[in-house]
This record gives structure tokens, sequence and C-alpha cells, in this order.
């Protein structure tokens, strides 16, 4: 357990101290010129005519079904040595913490709504580009806009990132990652100005882990090719027809990005699962409409024990009270019993040998005998005088 629990604070460590990403996206977190002169590169985006706003750092470009256009990103060398940077154009996807991730370059488990992924129309020319030390170079990205016309955005990112080879730490024997500096900038496209409503769906509930912790995740997939802004979801899981609340997750300013989904994490707070049948109640609003959700779904024995095996910090001291509470009690009844058995005991022997003890009869005294003065011989003797 305990090698667990340092496995997981290693790997979070690793996390973020090995990758530091910096979104170019103002739709996400603003413009990334500050933060700019302290990274090894920077990133500009060349914005070009058909940009919709020109006042934004990132590319809002409006084109044409079946449209062809190269747009240009300016990468400068911040530093005095020559720097390799990995170019990648990857669509977008929302993370399990209702985020719009740009960064992920290998994934391909797209959205079933998803009908034109943006990784497939969008393509960097050259995949690595060599910057001298302190100077510049261009990126030049390929689109190439489905035949079809569409309503809704297509969305991704731009990801560069600075190429930095694993060295061995030979005096540990372990593996030395330095920083790895990142930038995203954004990429809408669109052909029309059609209003295209959002819509939510829930689909799967099922029972995992996140971070060998115990929770239940609930699976919200947006279906329609726009952004839903200001998320805000309210979670309550009962049992099948029980109306305490078990469990309860709250949270708000989420955003899911086009034709994607997530699975919204629900947190079991450090209990154990049991078996059974329970009822998810889900309340949500997203860009102004409300949604409601009832679904039912069902941890079977199998999947409890391999979970509660698996998970650390699982709090067990409620049911450990509960026996000794228990415990408790029983033991004092039985002392109250063995005290009570005891007494009358004691009081029964008592009683017995009281009954078995003969009883002393008082003996009367015998009455004194009065001894009778004989007069005549006294008389006698004062006659004889």
């Amino acid at each position: 357990m305990k090698s667990i629990i340092i496995k997981e604070k290693l790997l979070r460590l690793l996390t973020v101290t090995s990758i530091l990403v910096v979104v170019g996206c103002q739709f996400l977190i603003g413009s990334t010129t500050a933060l700019a002169e302290n990274m090894s590169f920077a990133v500009t985006p060349e914005i070009p005519q058909n940009q919709k706003d020109r006042s934004k750092t990132y590319f809002d470009l409006e084109m044409k079904a079946d449209q062809s256009q190269t747009i240009d990103v300016t990468l400068k060398n911040n530093t005095d040595k020559e720097l390799t940077v990995e170019v990648n154009a990857n669509t977008a996807f929302t993370n399990d913490n209702g985020v719009a991730d740009y960064s992920q370059s290998d994934r391909t488990d797209f959205d079933s709504t998803l009908k034109t992924p943006f990784s497939t129309i969008v393509k960097p020319q050259e995949d690595e580009i060599k910057l001298p030390a302190n100077g510049q170079a261009v990126a030049k990205i390929d689109i190439k806009m489905p035949k079809e016309e569409y309503d809704g955005l297509i969305l991704g990112g731009l990801h560069f990132s600075e190429k930095q080879e694993e060295t061995e730490d030979t005096s540990e024997g372990g593996v030395q990652i330095k920083n790895k500096f990142a930038y995203v900038v954004g990429v809408s496209l669109r052909e029309t100005t059609n209003e295209v409503k959002t819509h939510l769906e829930l689909n799967d509930v099922v029972p995992t882990q996140v971070n060998y912790r115990n929770f239940v995740q609930a699976n919200l997939q947006n279906t329609e090719a726009e952004i839903v802004k200001d998320l805000s979801v309210d979670a309550r899981v009962y049992t099948e027809k029980g109306t305490e609340v078990l469990h309860e997750t709250k949270k708000e300013d989420m955003r899911m990005v086009p034709n994607s989904n997530f699975n919204f994490p629900i947190s079991w707070d450090n209990k154990e699962f049991k078996a059974g049948t329970y009822r998810l109640e889900m309340d949500a609003v997203g860009d102004g409409e409300d949604y409601h959700w009832t679904k039912y779904f069902t941890i079977s024995n199998k999947e409890a024990k391999k979970l509660n095996d698996a998970a650390v910090e699982l709090d067990k001291d409620s049911k450990l009270w509960l026996y000794i509470l228990i415990a408790a009690v029983c033991i004092i009844i039985l002392l109250l019993i063995l005290i009570i058995f005891v007494l009358r005991k004691k009081k029964k022997d008592e009683n017995e040998k009281t009954e078995n003890t003969p009883k002393t009869k008082n003996k009367k005294k015998a009455p004194k005998k009065k001894v009778k003065s004989k007069k005549g011989s006294g008389d006698k003797k004062r006659g004889n005088k």
C-alpha cells in the first residue's frame, strides 16, 4: 500500500515538473505575451485576412467548403543555444476536469458525433523546426476544409513543444527529466454564421478510481458543433429507492468543446464500494439551458471487492466504530446479566443456610424453694430462759 502511495506522489511530481504548458488561446486563459520572456522560446500567430476578430491572439477563421489555406506561426528562440521545436495539430478534447484540452497529440478516440476531427484536416508542413540561437523561424500549417458545408465549429490547437531527450541519472539509477516548455495556439474554423444550439446527454455511469480513490464517473456528452460555456453540474447519488443523499459532487465554471464527452467524477468520499443498485440524480446548466437526468447503475460484488482492495486511504472507521459499539453494548449486557445472576445466587444461598440452621429453645428457670422457719423450737428456747 505504501508503495502505491509513493508511486502516486512521484507521478504527480513528474507531471507537474516535467511539462509546463502555456496555452495561447484567449477563449481559454487569455494572452501569453507576459509569460514569453521567461520561456525558452515564444510563439506569435500571424493573423490572416479571414480572421473574424483581429484582436484575438488565436486563429478564428472563416472559411468555405473545400477551401485550402496555409497559416503561419513565428517561433522565436530566447536562448543562446539551438532549439528543436516539435509541431503537432491536435483535435480539441474535454478533459475530466471540464476543461478544453488541446495538448493530446496521439488521441484518436474521438466522440461519436464528431464528423471532422481537426487533426484530419490541419497538418504542419514540418513536424520539427530547428531554431538557431537567439533566432527565429516560421511554422507553416496547411488547412484543407471538408467538401461538404457544415454549421458550427471545428476546433483544435497547434501544439509547439521543446524537444528534449531524457537522460539517465547514473548516480541513482533513475531517469532525470528536465522541464519541457510548450505552447498551444487555438484554431477555430467556421464555414457559416448559422447559430448552433448546444445539447448535452448523460451516458454511462460506472464505478472506477481516480488516483487510487473510489469514484463514480458519469459520462457527459456535447453532441453539437459548438462550445458549451459556463457549465455547472450537481450530481447526487442515492440507493435505488432511497431519499437520503449518499454522495454529492458539485462543480462550476466548466466548458465543453464541440462534439466531445468527458467523465464527470463523483467522489465516494473515501468510503468502500458496496454491491447494489444506485440512483444518480444530476442537474446541469450550460449556455443557459437546464438539464435533469435520472440514471440507475449497479455495482457488482466483484467490482466492489476489486476496487476496494486497490483503494488507498479508504475510510473504514465508520464500520469499525459500529462494530466496537455493538461489541461494547453486548459486553455491558453480559456483565449486567452476570451481576444479577451472582446477586441472586448469593441471596438464595443465604436463605437456604438460614432455613437449615436449628432454632435454640429458651429453658425455663426452676423456681426457688422457700425455706420455712421452725417457729416452735425458737419459742421453746425463749421459754426455757
